[in-house]
This record gives C-alpha cells, sequence and structure tokens, in this order.
C-alpha cells in the first residue's frame, strides 16, 4: 500500500509538471491599452467605460495588458501616439453619439486594434442604444476583434475562409452587414444595426431611419440584392444635394428613398438610388448611381 501511495504521488507531480511546462508554453499576447477617444461631453460615462474595457481586456484569456491611457482620469480626444514597446498589439475605442429622430441618442462605439508588426488597424463596430449597454456588451466586441489577430492552425484558416466564401456564394446575410458604412456624397456616416435597421447621418445634421431588406432577385445564383428604403416621414435635410427652396418645396411630398444594392464585396454594396432629382423646372423622382463601402 506504501509503494502504491508512492506511485500516486510520482504520477501527480508528473502530470502537475507537464500541465506547466504547457502553461508556460502558451505565451500571452501583450496588449497595449491606450484607452477611449472621444469628444462626447458626457465625461463621466467616457471615464467609465474607459475603465469598463480596460478591466474587460485583463479578463481575456491569453491576454497580458499594459496600461498606456494617457490620462487615467479622462477620455483623450485625439487618437494615440503609439509608443515603441514589446506589445504585439495597441488598443483602443472610439466613441461617438447622435441622435436619431426620435430624440433617441445611438452611441457608436468602435474597438480598434492595431498590429505593430504592419500598422494595420482591425476594427469591430457595435452600436448601442444606451451606455449601460456598452458596459455590459463591450467585452464581445472587444474578444471579437482580438481573436481576428490571433495565429489560427493553417487547417482552419482554409476552412474559416471556405465557410466566408460559402456564405458570399449562398447569399447576403443581413446580420452581417451591421457597421459603419460611408460613400453616400453629403453623408457622415451609414450604421447599419443587426436586425436590418440603421440610420444614415448626414453632414447637416439630419438623421434618417433606414430598414434593409434582402431581395429575392439572384446574380449567377446568388441572393444577392438588398433594399435600403427611409422610414418616416420625408425632411428637406435629406435632399442635401438639392437647392434648400427645392428641397423644402418637395419634402411633403417626395416618396421614401431607397437603395437598390447588389454586394460585389463583403465590404462593398454598389447599385442605384431612387430619389428626387433637380430639373430646369423644379424637381422630379429619378435615379442616381451609389456605393457603399464598410469603414
Amino acid at each position: 500500500m506504501k509503494n502504491f501511495y508512492k506511485k500516486l504521488f510520482n504520477l501527480y507531480v508528473l502530470v502537475f509538471f507537464l500541465t506547466s511546462i504547457q502553461l508556460t508554453s502558451a505565451e500571452s499576447v501583450l496588449v497595449d491599452y491606450y484607452g477611449v477617444v472621444s469628444k462626447s461631453s458626457d465625461t463621466n460615462m467616457l471615464k467609465m467605460a474607459q475603465d469598463v474595457f480596460f478591466t474587460q481586456l485583463k479578463s481575456i484569456d491569453g491576454i497580458e495588458v499594459d496600461d498606456k491611457r494617457p490620462n487615467l482620469s479622462k477620455a483623450s480626444t485625439v487618437l494615440p501616439d503609439f509608443l515603441h514597446t514589446n506589445a504585439k498589439i495597441f488598443f483602443y475605442a472610439e466613441i461617438t453619439d447622435t441622435k436619431n429622430e426620435s430624440g433617441q441618442t445611438i452611441w457608436n462605439c468602435k474597438f480598434n486594434a492595431v498590429t505593430q508588426s504592419d500598422g494595420i488597424t482591425h476594427s469591430a463596430t457595435e452600436n448601442y442604444e444606451s451606455y449601460y449597454k456598452i458596459l455590459v456588451g463591450a467585452k464581445n466586441a472587444i474578444e471579437k476583434v482580438l481573436s481576428d489577430l490571433k495565429e489560427p492552425a493553417p487547417e482552419f484558416i482554409s476552412a474559416n475562409k471556405a465557410n466566408i466564401e460559402a456564405d458570399f456564394n449562398t447569399g447576403i446575410d443581413i446580420e452581417s452587414l451591421a457597421g459603419t458604412w460611408s460613400g453616400e456624397p453629403f453623408t457622415d456616416k451609414i450604421i447599419i444595426l443587426r436586425g436590418g435597421r440603421g440610420f444614415v447621418i448626414f453632414k447637416n445634421g439630419a438623421t434618417m431611419n433606414i430598414k434593409i431588406t434582402v431581395k429575392k432577385a439572384t446574380i449567377e445564383g446568388r441572393n444577392t440584392t438588398l433594399e435600403i428604403s427611409q422610414v418616416g416621414k420625408s425632411n428637406a435635410s435629406f435632399f442635401p444635394e438639392l437647392p434648400r427652396e427645392k428641397a423644402l418645396a418637395c419634402a411633403s411630398t417626395a416618396s421614401p428613398i431607397t437603395w437598390n444594392f447588389s454586394l460585389t464585396s463583403h465590404d462593398t454594396l454598389e447599385g442605384t438610388k431612387t430619389t428626387v432629382i433637380s430639373t430646369n423646372s423644379g424637381t422630379e423622382p429619378g435615379i442616381l448611381n451609389s456605393s457603399w463601402i464598410r469603414r
């Protein structure tokens, strides 16, 4: 019996030793954290978000975090100057707040991970209807942008690439369109939310609610056509390309603006926009070429 316990103890020591080797051999990824960049006036909530993001980063397995925030007491208003360190990734978040037509504040959070080796910024963008939802839901977005930078096995890369190509070949997934887009003239940004909703933010300050619908038309066997349409009444500010007097005159009777797009790549939508165009005698419905590009 004594020999049995001795062998059991030796086996325990061996297992512990091998486990220790395995744990120490898995090196953590060093991440420099630069906090939050925002020009929002809600400084208290920005400070809270900045602290929460730091805590969430530290809780992720395989991540070692070095706090490089230029100011621990408040968010920064300018993009960070990255220090020359041994970190593999520089991480920071950008937060902007906008209001939709109903006056509700929408928080746009862009989580950025810059790889030191090539200077490329990898981002994940999420939109939240309240600051509380930012604080409880941001970890998933943070983990997403960082997981994309891990070094998977070649067979995983091949399988993942095949899955992406399969998704593209079978058609548009509205959920995959979620994020921030640009390319529309006279707009600051276009934000698509999960569930097929979103809004267009114009440079003149107006906000248009939109809905996204996948259409049945196919191109080369793929359901790649979708319609994006204005939700709610028209506003003269929705026609910034028109002279102001013409925009005011047509706003009350104009049909909802619509876009008919094809997915030409995973980050590009191309097609037409049906809106109101200027004529010598006034205005009339017209079709313009349009393209949106994911930021």
